[in-house]
């Protein structure tokens, strides 16, 4: 007989979320019982929680250690952990990679082919490899960042706290002469002079615009997405910055655009559905505490949780309410509908299925911790299935 280990068993689908007590867990969809959990090697003696969002990607779940310079590379049918992957920089000199400076993440990485972006509080934001960590390149902002990056059309995009937006070629990075991004908004409100943003809501681009929510002076931006000297002879009286609107408290909330709308929440207690060509609401919908959770629109639906304990189903066309589910905690989480059922984490420390037509429960999960970060699914087909940007986290 062979002394070789059984090999281990594999799970999917499985709907897939971390929380603030230090494990990541998969879930059944369908039953609500869980397929594994994954805790940090060395926990808790060297635990940091997993503040950003899982990234799922061709069976593989990448999670950015929120205090170290580490991502693990977990394989999402076993819950094993691949690979503990160092981030490690370019050598000067020629020699070794040298390894990053210590950083923090609570922004979600995204990943599109071999590369992963990671944005970090220090301004430090890096295009990893993801068989070597290596980053294949990297650039300093102008201050924090907790935006997640967005891609679109070869760039990605990404906000900071001290009010500037980035576009940066997502293969080359930064010019290679000048180091400078393809381009940048400034950090101030060129159309409102004396109000300053602060972004940590995560850009949604509908081209040919790119729309962001600001702590800073309470405003949704719409900024031009290739303010290029082509583009600007077509719109001569525009500048990157296309509009803002002002609400009545700081946007975390990163927006949803869809069908000529933007769809929003704000620490105004309200939901915002603005007309993308009017920057005017279409309409709003109050809850009673601040809204952070960042909108899914589904089937003319809009989901979005909020600060007093519920989950809200919307009409997109009206703005009317359809149901909503109360948990026992504040919802920051992004919801993730799949198949008739919406996935979203509360404060509770539960995972809840949410049936979608009628805003009944049909199981949670307690993880026993706050989830912030918002649920991914890998199904039976190989599909991946990643969540709306929730604020911080996507």
């Amino acid at each position: 007989m062979s002394s070789d280990a059984p090999l281990p068993a594999t799970y999917y689908p499985s709907v897939i979320i971390g929380s603030d007590n230090g494990p990541i867990y998969a879930i059944d969809p369908n039953t609500g019982k869980k397929n594994w959990e994954c805790s940090q090697p060395g926990f808790p003696s060297s635990f940091f929680p997993f503040k950003p969002s899982p990234v799922l990607y061709n069976s593989t779940i990448f999670m950015a250690n929120s205090g170290t310079d580490t991502i693990y590379k977990i394989d999402s049918r076993t819950g094993s952990v691949r690979k503990k992957m160092i981030v490690t920089i370019p050598n000067p000199s020629g020699g070794s990679p040298l390894v990053a400076p210590p950083f923090t993440v609570v922004a979600t990485p995204i990943l599109d082919g071999k590369l992963l972006y990671l944005a970090t509080t220090s301004g430090a934001f890096y295009a990893i490899d993801t068989g070597t960590g290596l980053a294949t390149w990297n650039f300093v902002a102008g201050g924090p960042i907790y935006s997640s990056p967005t891609i679109y059309n070869g760039n990605v995009y990404f906000g900071t706290t001290t009010g500037q937006v980035y576009c940066i070629n997502k293969t080359v990075g930064p010019d290679p002469v000048t180091g400078q991004p393809i381009w940048a908004y400034p950090g101030a409100n060129t159309l409102s002079p004396g109000l300053n943003p602060s972004f940590t809501s995560s850009p949604s681009i509908c081209p040919p615009f790119l729309y962001i929510g600001s702590t800073g002076d309470s405003s949704m931006y719409c900024m031009y997405l290739n303010p290029s000297p082509d583009y600007l002879l077509a719109y001569p009286n525009s500048d990157t910055l296309r509009w803002t609107y002002k609400t009545g408290g700081s946007i975390i909330s990163s927006p949803a655009t869809f069908g000529g709308v933007c769809v929003f929440g704000s620490n105004d207690f309200n939901v915002y559905c603005l007309d993308t060509q009017t920057h005017s609401p279409r309409w709003t919908f109050h809850t009673s505490s601040q809204v952070n959770s960042s909108p899914f629109i589904d089937n003319q639906t809009v989901y979005i949780g909020s600060y007093d304990y519920f989950l809200y189903s919307i009409n997109i066309v009206n703005g009317s309410m359809k149901w909503k589910f109360k948990s026992t905690g504040l919802i920051k989480s992004s919801p993730l509908p799949y198949q008739g059922t919406i996935f979203i984490g509360s404060y509770d420390g539960k995972l809840y299925a949410i049936d979608s037509s009628q805003g009944q429960v049909k199981w949670s999960y307690p993880v026993i911790g706050n989830i912030e970060s918002s649920p991914v699914i890998e199904d039976y087909s190989g599909k991946q299935y990643n969540s709306g940007i929730s604020g911080f986290t996507n």
